[in-house]
């Protein structure tokens, strides 16, 4: 954006240049328009008295004194007619001025006229205006497609745009009414089971569903094995997510930034396979959650804990975020003790998908936790990359990550990657 105004800037300056050109020229004579009759006036008449001291000495005729009368006349009408050329060249000065100062505010003037100026706002300020358009355009949408309903690509779009713009439940509903096609096209079952995802805080029975549907008509449908790869590494068959993932690498553009994070997504799960074939631990998944059974209870310390195993789980670091979660006194009865705790990290500025999570029972309240990325939900999509996050704790009736009716909730204030220390309260009820 700078450098925009800068040449802009330039191209006026250049602009100017080139038109006053002629008013550099003539500012000597501006600067002596207004006295030079009076001067040339007082120069003839000393001119003109010599001339008579001669002729009255008699070194100069009669016809020399009548001839030298001559040429002083015509002299000084001569200098008369530059005089007024000065003063015309000073009217002229104010001309250029005015150019100098309307040139500007015309330019800037046509710019907003016929120019993009959205495309040299600040990007805050752009981003509200883009978003501002797309609320616009997709309730223009929506309103066409009310009174056409029977178009199923239109209610693709509308779902779509909903989701871009976190309307997660109006783009479910606009999925819905795509008919029949909706399950015959692998990349709209995909694209279902991904918004079930971000709306679940993770993967159930339904997005695992649409998964398996989607990659039965389509087994290389590349966002499908994406899922595929995800829903495998949350429940710990890591063998599994290499092979998805395995299949979803050679159709990615060498090098891309989306290559680069499949690529580093399958050396996390061989890493974590590896890791449970020497642990000789099963890796099986834990029904209905995002959070397999070897990670459940990693990072979580019941407080003055003397296990050191517990201690090292309790620390932070710059890329993690730790605190203790408590449950309301006046909530102490609503909540059973094998009822599901499950504490996220989300971004602040992002999709509701969690950066991390991980799960405890409701028995170990108070406690103590520790979020990394090692509790990444979907790999790629790591609590170091956020800039802002927010920690949010949800104890479960139904032991599923989904919000459920008269599930208790807290969550903390905005903080940064690194921050530790936090008291997280529980002392909401989901209606």
């Amino acid at each position: 954006m700078t450098h925009f105004y800068l040449a802009a800037a330039a191209l006026v300056v250049v602009a100017l240049a080139l038109l006053l050109r002629p008013w550099w020229r003539s500012g000597r004579r501006i600067v002596s328009a207004d006295f030079l009759p009076a001067l040339n006036a007082a120069i003839h008449r000393d001119r003109l008295a010599e001339l008579e001291r001669d002729h009255n000495n008699g070194t100069l005729s009669d016809a020399g004194l009548a001839e030298a009368r001559e040429e002083l006349q015509r002299q000084l009408l001569d200098d008369t007619a530059a005089a007024e050329v000065a003063a015309v060249d000073a009217v002229s000065r104010r001309s250029g001025i005015a150019i100098a100062i309307v040139l500007p505010l015309l330019a800037v003037a046509l710019y907003a006229v016929i120019g993009t100026p959205s495309a040299v706002l600040p990007q805050a300020a752009q981003a509200q205006r883009v978003a501002a358009d797309m609320e616009q355009l997709t309730a223009n949408l929506a309103r066409k497609l009310e009174q056409n309903p029977e178009n199923p690509e239109g209610w693709v779009m509308l779902a779509r745009a909903y989701k871009s713009l976190g309307r997660l439940e109006d783009a479910e509903r606009a999925y819905a009414r795509v008919g029949p096609d909706l399950e015959k096209s692998a990349e709209l079952l995909a694209e279902v089971a991904e918004l079930q995802v971000q709306k679940s805080n993770g993967f159930d029975a339904r997005s695992r569903e649409l998964v398996q549907k989607a990659l039965r008509l389509e087994p290389d449908n590349m966002l499908a094995l994406f899922l595929g790869g995800g829903e495998a590494f949350a429940a710990g068959r890591y063998a599994a997510a290499t092979e998805y993932w395995g299949r979803l690498l050679p159709r990615l553009e060498p090098g891309s930034e989306d290559a680069q994070m499949v690529e580093s997504s399958i050396a996390m799960a061989r890493e974590r396979s590896e890791a449970g074939k020497k642990a000789s631990a099963g890796g099986d998944a834990l029904p209905d959650t995002a959070i397999p059974r070897d990670d459940a209870h990693r990072g979580v310390a019941k407080p003055g804990t003397e296990k050191g195993a517990d201690k090292t789980a309790a620390k932070t670091s710059g890329k993690s975020v730790g605190g203790r979660v408590e449950l309301a006194a006046a909530l102490k009865g609503k909540a059973g003790p094998d009822d599901v705790v499950f504490i996220f990290a989300r971004a602040v500025d992002g999709p509701r998908m969690p950066l991390a999570a991980l799960r405890a029972r409701a028995a170990d309240l108070p406690l103590d936790f520790v979020l990394d990325d090692s509790h990444a939900v979907m790999p790629g999509s790591n609590l170091s990359s956020a800039q802002q996050v927010r920690i949010e704790v949800r104890v479960s009736k139904s032991g599923q990550a989904a919000p459920g009716k008269g599930d208790l909730t807290g969550k903390s204030t905005t903080v940064k990657p690194g921050a530790s220390g936090l008291r997280i309260v529980v002392d909401q009820t989901e209606p």
